[in-house]
C-alpha cells in the first residue's frame, strides 16, 4: 500500500470516531487517540501529546458546579478528553472508586483566609500531595484497560519527591504492571522518601540516581526515545508527561471556581517547578473557565520567572532549596504550553534542540506575549518561605509546607484591588516536617500516618547517574 492512501487510511479510522486527536508538540509522531496516549507518554518524536484542540464547556454546564459534587464535576471535566473505549458508566464508577479513599469529602477543599484570599487543599490523598488527585483515577484507568485486553506494563517515572509515592500508591494493587521510580538521592525530604521505599510490593522498585531530579527526568526521557526498546519491553509513562496526568488536574480549577463568588476575579498562584499543576489551570481556561490569571511561584531556581519576564530560558546550576519538588530547571509541560502559543512544530524542534545542545533558549517575543496574556510570575527565596510559614501560623492557626509557601509569597506580589487569591496547596506540611518544625518551633502538625513511616523497612537501589544503570535494572526486573 502506498504512503499516501497509508495517510488517508488513517485519516478515515480517525474521523469516523467521535473522539480528539492527540498530535505530539514536535509534529513527527503518529496521532493517537486517548486510549494509547494514556499509554504511551512520551511521543516516539520526544515530543508531548496535546489534543489537537480543546473542548469547550457550555457556560451554563460550567454555572450549575456549584451544585455538583467533585466526583460529578470530574465527569464532566474528563468525558470530552476519553474515546469511546469506555462507556460513561464505567468511567464514573472509576471516577467514584478513584476518590473514595480521599480523607475530605470535597476531596480539593477550599480553606477561606478571607474574602480576598483562599487556600485549595489538594493533599487529602494517601500520600498528602497533589498528585494522588491524578494517580488514583490513572491507576485504576490503566488496569481497566489493561484486564480489558489483557495486557501487562512496565510503568517508568521520575519524581521530585511527591509523583513517585503518588503512582506507587496508586498502582501497588495493580498486577498487571511493574512500576519503576527514579527519585535523585538524597535531594528529596526523609518523608518524601518513606512514602515511596516503605511499599514494599513486589511490583514496586524504587530506584535512587546519583543526581538531581533533571537527571532522572532526561534518563526517562532517553529511554522513551528508544522507540523499538520502548515497545518491546511494553513501557509506560506516569510523569506529567503523560497527558492524563494533567487532564485529571483541570477539574480543581473548575471545582475551586465554582465555590467562589466573583470568580471572575481570581488569581490562582500556583508553586510549580515541571509545569503541569498550573498548565492543567490555563486547559480550564482555554475549556471556557472564566478567572482573571495564573501566576507562577518559583524558588531560586526560576528559570520559568525568568522565561515568562524576559523570555530568558537558560538552564543555570540547581540550588538546593527547602522546596526539594520545584528544584526543577527544565519544565517538560512549558513545551506543552509554548506549542500551544504557537502550535508550530517546528518552532518547538528548534528551540527543543537549542536547549539540548546550549541548554538555553530565547522564547519569541510572539509567544511570549501569548503567554503574558495568561500568565505572571514571580520568585520567592528561602527567607520569604519562612517568613510565609511563621506568618500563616501565627496569625491564621493555619502550618503551610514550604511549597504552598512559595505560592502564597509569589501570589501576593502579583494582586491589586479586588483580586481575590487563590493559592494552591500542593502538599501536607507534614511531608517536610524537618523544615516546617525548625520554622515554627512544633511538630504537632505531623500526623500519625507520618509518624509510622520511621518504624517501617525501607527498599530501594541506589545507581548511577546513567540511562544504561536504570536500563540494567528494568531487563532484570521487567514483566
Amino acid at each position: 500500500m502506498s504512503a499516501g492512501r497509508l495517510v488517508l487510511l488513517e485519516f478515515l479510522t480517525m474521523t469516523n470516531r467521535n473522539s480528539l486527536i492527540y498530535k505530539s508538540t514536535r509534529g513527527k509522531a503518529k496521532n493517537l487517540f486517548f486510549k494509547d496516549v494514556i499509554f504511551e507518554g512520551l511521543a516516539s518524536d520526544g515530543g508531548l501529546y496535546l489534543p489537537d484542540e480543546w473542548p469547550k464547556l457550555e457556560q451554563n454546564l460550567i454555572d450549575s458546579f456549584s451544585n455538583m459534587s467533585y466526583q460529578e464535576i470530574a465527569f464532566h471535566v474528563y468525558k470530552p478528553y476519553l474515546d469511546d473505549s469506555i462507556s460513561d458508566e464505567k468511567l464514573k464508577e472509576i471516577i467514584d472508586e478513584s476518590y473514595s479513599i480521599f480523607t475530605s469529602e470535597e476531596i480539593t477543599p477550599l480553606r477561606k483566609i478571607s474574602n480576598e484570599e483562599y487556600l485549595l487543599e489538594l493533599f487529602h490523598g494517601p500520600t498528602y500531595a497533589f498528585k494522588d488527585i491524578a494517580m488514583q483515577f490513572i491507576a485504576r484507568l490503566m488496569d481497566y484497560y489493561l484486564n480489558k485486553d489483557n495486557k501487562k506494563i512496565n510503568i517508568l517515572g521520575a519524581t521530585s519527591g511527591d509523583t513517585g509515592s503518588a503512582a506507587i500508591y496508586g498502582f501497588e494493587l495493580v498486577k498487571s504492571s511493574k512500576v519503576f521510580i527514579l527519585h535523585p538521592h538524597n535531594l528529596i525530604s526523609p518523608t518524601q522518601r518513606k512514602f515511596m521505599t516503605t511499599v514494599l510490593s513486589d511490583n514496586i522498585i524504587n530506584i535512587a540516581v546519583k543526581g538531581n531530579f533533571d537527571d532522572c527526568q532526561n534518563i526517562i526521557k532517553e529511554i522513551f526515545a528508544d522507540d523499538e526498546y520502548k515497545k518491546n519491553n511494553n513501557l509506560g509513562a506516569i510523569n506529567s508527561i503523560n497527558w492524563a496526568r494533567i487532564m485529571c488536574q483541570i477539574t480543581y480549577y473548575f471545582y475551586s471556581s465554582s465555590r467562589i463568588p466573583d470568580n471572575e476575579n481570581i488569581i490562582y498562584s500556583v508553586p510549580t517547578g515541571n509545569f503541569g499543576d498550573i498548565l492543567a489551570g490555563y486547559i480550564s481556561k482555554k475549556m471556557g473557565l472564566q478567572f482573571k490569571r495564573l501566576n507562577i511561584g518559583t524558588n531560586e531556581n526560576n528559570i520559568l520567572d525568568r522565561a515568562i519576564r524576559s523570555g530568558d530560558h537558560s538552564v543555570r546550576d540547581l540550588i538546593s532549596t527547602t522546596t526539594p519538588s520545584i528544584d526543577i530547571q527544565i519544565s517538560s509541560n512549558f513545551e506543552r504550553l509554548v506549542y500551544d502559543a504557537c502550535r508550530d512544530s517546528d518552532y518547538i524542534n528548534e528551540i527543543m534542540n537549542n536547549l539540548k545542545q546550549h541548554r538555553s533558549f530565547t522564547l519569541s517575543e510572539e509567544v511570549r506575549k501569548y503567554i503574558k496574556n495568561y500568565f505572571t510570575s514571580d520568585t520567592a527565596d528561602q527567607t520569604e518561605v519562612s517568613q510565609v510559614i511563621r506568618e500563616y501560623y501565627t496569625k491564621h492557626g493555619i502550618t503551610l509546607d514550604p511549597h504552598t509557601a512559595v505560592g502564597v509569597a509569589c501570589g501576593k506580589k502579583q494582586i491589586s484591588t479586588k483580586d481575590i487569591l487563590v493559592t494552591l496547596s500542593t502538599a501536607h506540611p507534614a511531608k517536610f516536617k524537618e523544615t516546617v518544625s525548625d520554622i515554627i518551633s512544633t511538630d504537632a502538625f505531623v500526623t500519625e500516618k507520618v509518624k509510622k513511616l520511621d518504624t517501617l523497612e525501607e527498599s530501594m537501589m541506589i545507581v548511577e547517574n546513567s540511562s544504561k544503570a536504570v536500563k540494567d535494572i528494568i531487563n532484570q526486573r521487567i514483566l
